[in-house]
C-alpha cells in the first residue's frame, strides 16, 4: 500500500529492502507527506505546510495555537534543533486509536512584541520510551576500587573541611568524601561524583545572595569565582541552578528565563525554572489534560532531585590540564519581553517577576 503510493516509485527486489526504504522514508500523498516507520514498526509522519495551512494564508506564523473549536490557547516556546539546520515544537500529544481524525490547528497572533516563525510541516512521531539514568547505582565498594577512585590530594582534602575528619583506611576516606561535606567556613559543599570527580555546591550567600530566601526582583544575579583546587584537570563541568519555588507562584515562572553572561556581555541563552508541558487531545477520564513536553534531555530543563529541590543547568565549561580560577557573572531575567507601556494591562501574575523563588544555591559537577 505504501510502496504503491510512493512518489517517485520505489524499487526493491525483495520485503528486507523495503523495509530499509520505509524506515528511511519515502514521499507519499503526491508528495506532501513524507512517512517513515521506526524500528517498532510505529508510524511517522510530516505533512508539508502547504497542506496543513490555507492557501490563503502565509507560511509564516505566531507560536500561540489552539484547536478548531476550542477557546484555550497555548504556546510553544521551547524548540528543539532537528535535521537540515530544521527546528521542531512540540505542539500536542494524543493516543491514537486507529481511527481517522480531522484535526484543525488554529494559529493565532500575538502581540507586535513576539517574534513570528516560519513552518515547513506539521509532524506525527511517535514517542519513544524514555530510559532515565540512575545517579544512584551501586558503586563498587572494594578496596581496590576506593584507592583507585581517590584523588592524589585526598589528604589535603580533607583538610578543607569545617569539622575534623578521621579515618584509619582509604576505603573510609573515600566514603567521607564520596558523601561531601562542608568546607569554607560552612559557605560550599565539597564531594566527589561516581567517577572520582570533585564537585561542589556554592551557598547562596556565597554567589551574592543574601540566604536562601524569596525572591522578590525582576531579575537577580550570582557572582563568584570556581577556585581551581576544586576542580578535575581535564573535565567538562556544568553548572546548575538550585531552587524551589511557590506552587501559587507557578505561573510566573512557565515561559523561558534568559541567561546573560555578564563577562562577554552580548552572550545570553534561555533556561526553564518550570517543566513545558504539552496539551493532550482528548484526555480519557484517568490522564492528565497536559503531560510534560517530550524532550527530557534537553539541558535546559530542569530536573527534579533527590533531596525535594529542583535543578536546571545553567552552563557548561571545560577545566585545563592546568587549572586556573573560573570566573562567573550571570543575570537572569524573564525571556518573554514585555514593553513597560503594555504591563499596566497584564494580570499582575503576568508581569515578570521572580517572587516566590527560593534559592538554595550554585552546584559544580561534571557532566
Amino acid at each position: 500500500m505504501i510502496a504503491e503510493a510512493a512518489k517517485p516509485l520505489l524499487y526493491f527486489t525483495s520485503e528486507a529492502e523495503l523495509k530499509q526504504l520505509i524506515h528511511k522514508g519515502v514521499l507519499i500523498n503526491g508528495g506532501k507527506t513524507w512517512f517513515s516507520i521506526n524500528k517498532k514498526g510505529e508510524h511517522h509522519e510530516m505533512i508539508s505546510v502547504a497542506e496543513c495551512l490555507d492557501n490563503s494564508r502565509l507560511e509564516r506564523v505566531k507560536p500561540r495555537y489552539r484547536l478548531q473549536g476550542e477557546t484555550k490557547t497555548s504556546v510553544s516556546y521551547l524548540a528543539y534543533e532537528i535535521e537540515d539546520g530544521m527546528w521542531a515544537c512540540e505542539l500536542f500529544q494524543f493516543t491514537s486509536d486507529s481511527q481517522f481524525v480531522d484535526l484543525e490547528i488554529l494559529f493565532e497572533g500575538f502581540d507586535q512584541y513576539y517574534e513570528s516563525i516560519f513552518v515547513q510541516g506539521i509532524e506525527f512521531r511517535p514517542m519513544e520510551k524514555v530510559e532515565h539514568k540512575d545517579e544512584n547505582q551501586t558503586i563498587s565498594d572494594s578496596d581496590a576500587y576506593c584507592e583507585e577512585e581517590l584523588p592524589a590530594d585526598y589528604e589535603d582534602i580533607m583538610k578543607w573541611s569545617t569539622d575534623i575528619m578521621q579515618w584509619t583506611t582509604k576505603k573510609e576516606a573515600y566514603s567521607i568524601i564520596r558523601k561531601g561535606f562542608l568546607i569554607d567556613d560552612g559557605e560550599k559543599w565539597f564531594f566527589l561524583d561516581k567517577k572520582g570527580k570533585k564537585c561542589h555546591k556554592l551557598s547562596a550567600a556565597y554567589i551574592r545572595f543574601k540566604e536562601a530566601a524569596l525572591l522578590s526582583s525582576s531579575g537577580f544575579s550570582f557572582k563568584c569565582e570556581i577556585e581551581s583546587h576544586l576542580l578535575s584537570p581535564q573535565t567538562t563541568y556544568a553548572t546548575y541552578l538550585v531552587y524551589k519555588y511557590l506552587p501559587e507562584n507557578q505561573s510566573r515562572f512557565e515561559g523561558p528565563m534568559k541567561v546573560r553572561d555578564n563577562l562577554v556581555g552580548v552572550d545570553y541563552w534561555y533556561v526553564y525554572l518550570v517543566s513545558p508541558t504539552t496539551p493532550v487531545i482528548r484526555p480519557k477520564a484517568d490522564q492528565n489534560t497536559h503531560n510534560p513536553v517530550h524532550r527530557p534531555k534537553i539541558k535546559c530543563i530542569p530536573q527534579q532531585r533527590n533531596d525535594g529541590w529542583i535543578e536546571v543547568q545553567i552552563w557548561e565549561f571545560r577545566t585545563a590540564a592546568t587549572i586556573e580560577m573560573v570566573p562567573i557573572d550571570f543575570y537572569v531575567e524573564s525571556g518573554i519581553h514585555i514593553p513597560w507601556a503594555v504591563r499596566p494591562a497584564l494580570p499582575y501574575k503576568k508581569i515578570p517577576s521572580f517572587e516566590g523563588l527560593v534559592i538554595q544555591g550554585f552546584e559544580v559537577r561534571p557532566t
